[in-house]
């Protein structure tokens, strides 16, 4: 052999560097599982919203209006929202400033998938930290189970198959800042609490609570929690009574009266709840339909969140939907169940150590593998009960069981035959593909003679608040505004303004739209 290559080495320097090596690998295994994990959930997060995009499963309530906030943010300029009606500033809604965050990705590459792809990815990005959290308590393994029964469950699912949604932003923070809490770092609790305060008005009182339980702790640095206190409850003051008043039509915070049943409004509501509780009591958990979503959130973990402090975190949000008179806030559908379940989750953690699952005893053991089997087992029953559509399995088989045959190939043709740069009403399914040539309305929308009308006469309603009318009411008010139909396909048609002259810069996605 060539001196340059002699192997000088011994047998014992070989032994040495293979008994090396698995030390060398343990850290990368030790992170696999996770990492796995983590990717498996983006992956179906992924398939999942881009299917339902794919099949017209999306509406333009919610992710045709997030598309066109971030599509005006993208072009700083203010997020005026055409779906919500003429000239409205999407501030006048909600007060959700963090996804104008988003507003780079779409210098990228300007489409509406890349809201599907942000809500994965910031949803699954909470993953590693319920898992952190959990394997500071528990095995390798359980850990896992756990993690993935909280990245795979029936809310996340909810979630990704409903559109987009500022809530995603809240999933990875609320997760960090549980995690910060637990671990007693109060300078990234204030900076995950922070960041919060940016994703939704009702964050200000998931701050406050976070207040709350580090003065709990008994601990020191009460100043700061007292602090978070106090900011929680003024930024949600201010955002309700001020911010979003100010960009209202009405000028007034819209979510603010619907409490009727405690009071006229949300102060009166307050009141209500401590001067009659068992009124309250009656209402958080009448109709029925409110203690079925809450025993599909606690029944599956076992009631172990009740243990722990940490779902104190998620009685707000419950609050605000229960105590509502709106009644798609009280379903399991949607994305309303998400960020309950995250906390519901970490606290069921937070609960099992403290009744001793996670201990070295036979009898915690048992306890855990009850949990374990009730964890896997739960998710399949779901998809067989009766009457549940809360995953998009069965989400997807009655949508697809109520459509005419040739629905969707009838809706491409739709949106294929449309021009770019007209002011259109389309149908609230048409919508996520319209809006990025179109200035895009939903018939209720306040639009005035808008070139196009896009009804899909089958839909039970024409999409957006409700109530939104039906397709037979808005054709027959159109035909008697002179206009015409000029295309049909299945069960959609296309009727055309008498005033049309062809697209126009105005009728632009960026575009101001017509005026009255």
């Amino acid at each position: 052999m060539a001196a340059g290559l002699v192997d000088d080495s011994t047998p014992a320097d070989a032994a040495g560097a293979i008994a090396r090596r698995p030390s060398r690998l343990a850290p990368l295994r030790r992170h696999l599982g996770i990492e796995s994990l983590t990717a498996a959930c983006l992956a179906f997060y992924l398939f999942h919203a881009f299917a339902d995009q794919a099949r017209y499963l999306t509406t333009g309530y919610d992710l045709g209006i997030f598309d066109q906030a971030v599509r005006a943010y993208s072009h700083f300029q203010a997020p005026m929202v055409p779906l919500k009606g003429a000239g409205y500033n999407i501030f006048g809604d909600h007060f959700h400033p963090i996804i104008a965050a988003l507003a780079p990705l779409y210098w990228i590459w300007d489409n509406i998938g890349m809201l599907l792809i942000a809500q994965a990815v910031l949803t699954a990005a909470s993953i590693p930290v319920v898992y952190r959290f959990t394997r500071r308590r528990t095995g390798e393994r359980m850990a896992l189970l756990i993690t993935a029964a909280y990245g795979f469950g029936w809310p996340i699912q909810a979630l990704i198959d409903f559109d987009f949604h500022e809530v995603a932003f809240a999933t990875p923070l609320v997760a960090l800042a549980i995690d910060a809490l637990d671990r007693r770092e109060d300078r990234r609790l204030l900076l995950w609490c922070g960041l919060l305060l940016l994703v939704r008005e009702d964050m200000g009182l998931i701050v406050t609570l976070f207040g709350a339980l580090v003065l709990a702790q008994r601990r020191g640095r009460r100043w700061s929690a007292a602090g978070m206190i106090a900011i929680g409850v003024a930024v949600y003051v201010l955002t309700t009574s001020v911010i979003i008043p100010h960009f209202a039509s009405g000028h007034a915070f819209a979510y603010g009266n619907q409490f009727g049943s405690l009071g006229p409004s949300v102060s009166a509501a307050i009141l209500g709840i401590f001067t009659h509780p068992w009124h309250a009591v009656a209402v958080f958990f009448t109709p029925s339909i409110k203690a079925r979503t809450l025993a599909f959130l606690l029944v599956p973990l076992a009631l172990l969140p009740l243990r722990s402090p940490y779902s104190l975190l998620a009685l707000p949000l419950l609050a605000e939907r229960f105590f509502n008179s709106r009644h798609n806030l009280w379903t399991t559908t949607f994305h309303y169940n998400a960020l309950p379940w995250l906390i519901l989750i970490m606290a069921m953690v937070d609960g099992a150590d403290r009744f001793g699952l996670f201990d070295a005893t036979h009898r915690a053991t048992r306890l855990r593998r009850a949990l374990a089997a009730l964890l896997v087992v739960t998710p399949v029953a779901l998809i067989f009960i009766p009457g549940t559509h809360i995953v998009p399995i069965t989400s997807l088989r009655k949508a697809y069981a109520h459509q005419p045959a040739n629905w969707l190939p009838s809706a491409k043709k739709v949106v294929s035959w449309l021009p770019a740069n007209v002011c259109i009403a389309a149908d609230n399914h048409l919508v996520p593909h319209l809006t990025h040539r179109d200035y895009t309305t939903v018939p209720q929308s306040d639009t005035p003679d808008p070139d196009f009308f896009a009804l899909d006469m089958f839909a039970p309603d024409t999409g957006g608040n409700p109530p939104a009318p039906s397709p037979n009411d808005v054709y027959a008010q159109a035909v008697t505004a002179g206009y015409r139909p000029v295309m049909r396909s299945g069960s959609f048609v296309v009727l055309q303004s008498p005033n049309y002259r062809g697209p126009s810069s105005v009728c632009a996605p960026m575009g101001g739209g017509k005026t009255a």
